[in-house]
């Protein structure tokens, strides 16, 4: 099995592989193209129909760094996010490989990925598979196995994945009238930097979506999620929420970081997508060194 990298290039082989120097096909390298955004349009468990309850979208960047935010559709206000069976949010790094092209069967259009959890609001120790089957229109099918939170068991699934619409569409994300389509820059990566994994964090910017989790030991897991929209405010208010005169940054109302509660900042998004940010960057909130790692202008 030859592993590949983000942008292509070869990393390396499992088992005996015959050196080839070819290029990738196309579909190969739409698989590895990143950053990337990707909505969830539904899920099957076994052989069941496919439906959707959830609001799933994940942004991923060049080096594989990526947020995964799933919220409920309908939560209920008067509990917890994080108590609701339908919401998951993790973070961590991706990898995808590929068939050998010297195996007497092998299938186009298909490869697997796995995601390694490092912050996960389930808990720790969680990493998953699946296969994936890119479809003529460029969307992806997943096939793989894993806990069904209405059963409790493990169970085969098949996820519906596919890039954000020019109309809105169940998931709740897409992108409006004047928007100027679907942006994958400019891209940055933000994580907590120190030893004490019970304070750590990850937020990723891809063009006008980005989306933040940090794990606190208070506060248990803290998500955001926000999407760069056309402004109706009359001025636009620039300096505050990173508006430029036709846009500005709305947060999703199901993150659960309330303004003037303590939870505020500690997931600092707006930081990475107002101005220009490089590598490198600092900001320090309630305590905690944030530090830009990627940044795709």
């Amino acid at each position: 099995m030859e592993i590949y990298g983000m942008t292509g290039e070869k990393l390396g082989t499992i088992g005996n592989v015959q050196r080839k120097d070819q290029k990738l096909p196309q579909w190969k390298k739409d698989f590895l193209k990143k950053p990337s955004i990707s909505v969830r349009e539904g899920i099957a468990w076994q052989y069941s129909s496919p439906y959707e309850e959830t609001s799933t979208l994940v942004l991923t960047s060049p080096e594989s760094v990526f947020v995964d935010l799933r919220f409920p559709d309908r939560p209920d206000t008067e509990l917890p996010l994080t108590s609701d069976p339908s919401f998951w949010a993790f973070s961590g790094t991706s990898e995808t490989s590929f068939d050998r092209d010297d195996e007497e069967v092998t299938m186009p259009y298909l490869a697997h990925a796995k995601w390694k959890h490092e912050i996960d609001s389930k808990g720790p120790g969680i990493n998953d598979e699946g296969d994936m089957f890119m479809l003529p229109n460029g969307d992806c099918i997943e096939v793989g196995m894993m806990m069904n939170p209405d059963t409790r068991t493990v169970m085969m699934y098949k996820e519906y994945w596919t890039t954000p619409s020019t109309e809105p569409g169940s998931a709740g994300i897409w992108l409006g009238p004047g928007s100027g389509g679907l942006r994958r820059t400019p891209c940055f990566v933000a994580r907590t930097q120190g030893a004490d994994e019970s304070k750590s964090g990850v937020i990723i910017r891809v063009g006008d979506f980005c989306q933040g989790i940090a794990r606190h030991e208070e506060k248990g897991v803290l998500v955001e999620r926000w999407q760069r929209i056309p402004t109706s405010r009359d001025p636009p208010r620039e300096d505050i929420d990173g508006g430029d005169g036709v846009s500005e940054w709305s947060k999703d109302w199901r993150s659960n970081t309330v303004v003037d509660d303590r939870t505020e900042g500690l997931v600092p998004c707006m930081w990475i997508c107002r101005g220009n940010r490089r590598l490198g960057d600092e900001v320090v909130v309630h305590g905690i060194r944030w530090k830009v790692v990627e940044a795709l202008a």
